[in-house]
């Protein structure tokens, strides 16, 4: 058996180590961005989960049902990662839908580009879909986000500290042509977003949402796609997320320009390809794969596989026990 043993450790390692680097990591400016195997994504800084960006679904009649309507449940079938790029695709099940999903994310040193497309494998109902950007409220309540309109509108917005019961959306936070945020994490330092696509040329609804009114403890930057869609198979929804890191006065007024640039573009009617493309020429994804190769691999990246290596050795010792009984 003990000749028997050290054999078995590369394959038990090439078995875990798949779930070690599950969860793609990238340094992204000051942040640390942190992908799970369904996509979603969680935006740390200075130790501390600053937002979540995830996709929402409601059945008919506002059914909530998690393996549908949190992107956090959906089923993943792969999950891919290397220094600049992450795909991740699998489906949604339940009583309302039937939906395959697929994700592709683009990383730079400063900026992140997300697509995400959804087919419908069976007729599905849905009451809205939406991108949200979610905010703990520990962290928020009482700070501003600014919400930027397609029409060159900025609107601050103060995120209420106390929730007023049957009141779910933050007053002065809902407009029908919205496109963008602008969400600080310190005095000069934060995120400008985009959430955009061919379907919504004029802007989408938005609001601030304080999801204490369902006993969370976020708000949601909300972005809504669909009310009252009839999903059948054959129709496309397609949604590109833009996010830029600022860390001074001078790059979030350069942020802001880049980002209405896009939303002209979106009112001239130019394609989801072309703008996806010209988004990566502008993202120096050369220049990023090259300074996270010399970097290496990051922390969390390491710690998995640590926890994938003494999970072998583990796994290796119960099997020796074993065979010794």
């Amino acid at each position: 058996m003990r000749r028997r043993l050290p054999a078995l450790l590369p394959l038990l390692l090439v078995v875990l180590l798949p779930f070690a680097l599950a969860q793609p990591e990238y340094n992204v400016a000051d942040l640390q961005v942190v992908f799970s195997t369904k996509g979603h994504m969680q935006i740390n800084h200075e130790g501390f989960t600053k937002s979540t960006g995830r996709f929402k679904t409601w059945g008919p009649n506002w059914q909530w049902i998690d393996a549908c309507s949190l992107q956090d449940n959906w089923i993943s079938l792969s999950a891919k990662a290397g220094d600049v790029e992450a795909s991740f695709n699998g489906v949604f099940q339940c009583a309302f839908a039937d939906v395959s999903w697929s994700q592709i994310a683009w990383v730079g040193l400063d900026s992140l580009l997300l697509e995400l497309n959804l087919t419908a494998r069976n007729p599905s109902n849905f009451s809205g879909m939406s991108w949200d950007l979610d905010l703990p409220i520990s962290l928020f309540a009482g700070k501003r986000v600014t919400i930027l309109l397609m029409n060159g509108t900025e609107v601050s917005v103060k995120l209420r500290e106390e929730h007023i019961p049957g009141t779910w959306v933050v007053e002065g936070s809902s407009f029908g042509n919205g496109f963008g945020w602008i969400v600080p994490y310190t005095e000069d330092m934060g995120l400008v977003l985009a959430v955009f696509g061919e379907a919504w040329p004029s802007g989408m609804s938005i609001h601030v949402e304080d999801n204490r009114q369902w006993g969370g403890n976020t708000y949601s930057l909300r972005n809504w796609l669909f009310f009252n869609l009839q999903f059948t198979p054959g129709i496309l929804v397609r949604l590109l997320v833009y996010m830029r890191v600022y860390r001074s006065q001078d790059e979030l007024s350069e942020a802001v320009r880049s980002i209405r640039e896009i939303a002209d573009m979106v009112q001239r009617g130019e394609s989801a390809d072309i703008i996806k493309g010209y988004l990566i020429s502008q993202m120096n994804l050369e220049e990023a794969k090259a300074a996270r190769a010399g970097r290496g691999p990051p922390l969390m990246m390491i710690v998995y596989a640590g926890i994938a290596v003494v999970a072998v050795l583990i796994l290796a010792f119960i099997v020796f026990k074993r065979r010794r009984k």
